[in-house]
């Protein structure tokens, strides 16, 4: 099991390569060329025949070896299994381009007729480049958009029950700010280049009818950060010493404001924040609803769509065990390429997948192996969900189950590669040490 298609494609090639080799490989040859994969004893007669049978078994294996694409794996699975899955048996995978057309032809359809109302919303909130890449997102990540997960949003970002915007404002906005604020403006105006500035970003602020974001304007002229995160008011620093004193009796509810302010940003940012959760969720909700619906109509699945039914199938399903018996009886070894890479949901597949693999007895009485390889340096995180801590989980389970039977886990490190070789190394020192802003590069 790989990620790509030319991965697999590639391992298939070296692999028949390899065995064709051995196949008409020299006696001293070929026992040097195994004695290199590290076996624990030298090759004898007995291992160098079986050597050279296994490209005849290679070509012989019913349907030809199984190198696949974990999603392709899936597929094939779903295939198998089509009721007990609860798919189409003619099911179709959808390619890039089509998932595409059709996110982008349901998020028109929401803004022009279905539901205007969330796509405004989220619109006003959104900071990302355009909506597509949000509902790929969306579709990746769906298992995180339950009720559940909304329901968990205010306990999560930290908003106290019952607290809500208008709230906030109230406790900030005490009345007469849209009076006198302006006053200071003025006053401050007079004063030096850094009031003048102050005081121009007071006046832009529409205290008539202030919001969330003419706080978070105020918070910017009344509030200097004092650290990574915290926000210290500017009581007895703005304005300027001339300006404060020509202030007078302005100067004290600028002062308690700036308290107000100091107090209530937290609760600001937290609110700010739920309203952009809650959003994303209410348009996930709904996108993901009219996603699975036309998926459905056209009998298409997804890459996700693939990792998720065949999980259920191995796992939550009705069926599942005997789903699994019967596969118990075509699988002898699971190679699992590029496992830095994997998600839960993947990993899931593969443990159930592997099973009976550590449970002491399967189908046959023949001895099956698991063979992950993996390095977690190299991890492009969250591809496709992965989860570094979920390889050193499921390294942690196999080992357990493993020791369990008396066959524990082999854990071999490849401690040198072309990719840590001197010269590789020098030329990455060579070219960080020309950008002294990237950082965090030491010999």
């Amino acid at each position: 099991l790989t990620y790509t298609k030319a991965a697999a494609a590639e391992m298939q090639n070296r692999l028949f390569q390899r065995l064709g080799e051995w196949a008409m490989m020299p006696e001293d040859k070929l026992r040097a060329a195994l004695a290199d994969l590290g076996l624990p004893q030298a090759p004898d007669a007995a291992t160098l025949a079986a050597a050279r049978r296994l490209f005849a078994r290679a070509i012989e294996t019913p349907g030809g070896l199984k190198i696949q694409t974990i999603h392709s794996f899936c597929a094939s699975l779903l295939r198998r299994f089509p009721l007990e899955a609860g798919v189409s048996p003619g099911f179709t995978e959808m390619d890039d381009r089509s998932a595409d057309l059709l996110r982008a032809e349901i998020v028109e359809d929401m803004a022009e007729r279905s539901a205007p109302d969330i796509i405004r919303r989220l619109a006003a909130l959104y900071t990302g480049e355009d909506f597509l890449s949000l509902a790929r997102d969306v579709a990746t990540h769906r298992a995180r958009y339950t009720p559940a997960a909304r329901a968990a949003l205010p306990g999560l970002l930290g908003v106290s029950p019952g607290d809500s915007p208008d709230r906030l404002l109230s406790d900030v906005f005490l009345g007469g700010e849209a009076d006198w604020l302006p006053r200071v403006a003025e006053v401050m105006e007079t004063g030096k280049t850094t009031d003048q500035k102050d005081a121009a970003r007071i006046k832009a602020l529409n205290l008539i009818r202030a919001g969330l974001p003419e706080l978070a304007g105020l918070e910017k002229v009344l509030l200097v950060q004092s650290g990574e995160r915290a926000f210290t008011a500017k009581i007895g620093k703005l304005p300027t010493k001339d300006t404060r004193l020509a202030l007078g009796a302005l100067l004290e509810p600028l002062e308690t404001l700036m308290a107000r302010v100091e107090a209530a940003r937290a609760r600001r940012v937290a609110l700010g924040a739920l309203a952009k959760a809650e959003a994303l969720h209410d348009f996930a909700a709904a996108f993901l609803a009219e996603y699975d619906r036309q998926k459905q109509a056209r009998g298409w699945l997804d890459f996700d769509d693939l990792i998720l039914r065949a999980r259920d199938l191995l796992s939550v399903s009705s069926v599942a065990q005997w789903v699994l018996y019967r596969l118990d009886g075509g699988i002898d070894h699971i190679l699992v390429d590029e496992a830095q890479d994997t998600g839960p949901d993947q990993w899931r597949v593969i443990e159930h997948l592997a099973q009976e693999f550590t449970a002491g007895q399967g189908a046959r009485d023949t001895p099956r192996t698991i063979f992950v390889v993996g390095d977690k340096k190299q991890s492009i995180y969250s591809f496709q969900g992965a989860d570094l801590e979920k390889f050193d989980a499921m390294q942690g389970h196999f080992s357990a189950r493993l020791q369990a039977l008396g066959t524990p886990l082999q854990a071999m490190a490849l401690e040198h590669s072309f990719r840590s070789s001197p010269a590789i190394l020098r030329a990455v020192d060579a070219t960080c040490a020309a950008f002294p802003s990237l950082g965090g590069v030491h010999h």
